[in-house]
């Protein structure tokens, strides 16, 4: 595969890794700011306290600050949260036959929990945690939403590999992990190339997958270096 340079703008702020899109990308996710489809040409990873806290209120007030600090159109912006150390992010980029993928990833692991595992609040409310693992995933491909309704798919499994891989086990129940409680995925392409499909026998499926599983490994890694070399008093 041909490596070129990435079009993404990687910007590390304190508490905060911006990622500015090169225009206008249909993006797909569950963030919790700007979540669903929608259109952005900016996606922001928070860095909150423990337990989701934050010295604000609301999510608009969290989101709010960031956007005035860094000159950012709340409109155009998908906002995740995490606990975990954003500087502490791992990225990639692939490119091959006029596609490229970027992937960067944000890890924690202090609520990694098995798909099976019994749940921690009841239904409709949502439980706050200092884990997380928060996948950005940019491409010139996939014009249409079911090819990136497959992205997230594909990065899905693939961080679920790295997990399984990793040996990394649910804190409430010791089982293999599959993810953590609170993680969030975001799929952004520009569809300039007429790609849709992204499926394991394809070379942008394989970009996806190898692209995913390498940072979700890496920042596994880095978490549990962190936490060896974390004071005992924090």
């Amino acid at each position: 595969m041909k490596t070129v340079i990435s079009p993404l703008q990687i910007d590390l702020q304190p508490h905060c890794l911006i990622v500015r899109l090169p225009g206008m990308f249909n993006c797909l996710s569950w963030a919790p700011w700007n979540g669903g489809e929608v259109s952005a040409s900016v996606v922001a990873n928070v860095q909150v306290g423990l337990n989701g806290s934050s010295s604000r209120t609301t999510l608009a007030d969290d989101f709010g600050l960031l956007f005035k600090t860094h000159s950012l159109v709340p409109e155009k912006t998908v906002g995740l949260m995490t606990a975990a150390t954003v500087s502490a992010y791992t990225d990639r980029f692939l490119y091959a036959s006029g596609a490229w993928v970027h992937v960067l990833v944000t890890v924690g692991l202090s609520n990694a929990r098995s798909v099976l595992d019994d749940a921690d609040v009841e239904l409709g409310n949502q439980c706050r945690s200092s884990g997380t693992v928060n996948v950005v995933v940019a491409t010139n491909a996939l014009p249409g939403i079911g090819g990136r309704i497959e992205a997230i798919h594909i990065a899905s499994s693939a961080k679920t590999a790295a997990f399984r891989d990793s040996g990394v086990t649910s804190r409430k129940s010791n089982h293999p992990a599959d993810l953590t409680g609170t993680d969030c995925l975001v799929v952004g392409a520009s569809g300039e190339i007429e790609e849709d499909h992204c499926g394991l026998h394809t070379i942008l499926g394989e970009m996806i997958g190898r692209t995913v599983y390498t940072c979700v490994s890496q920042g596994i890694a880095e978490c549990r270096r962190s936490e060896i070399l974390r004071p005992l008093n924090d």
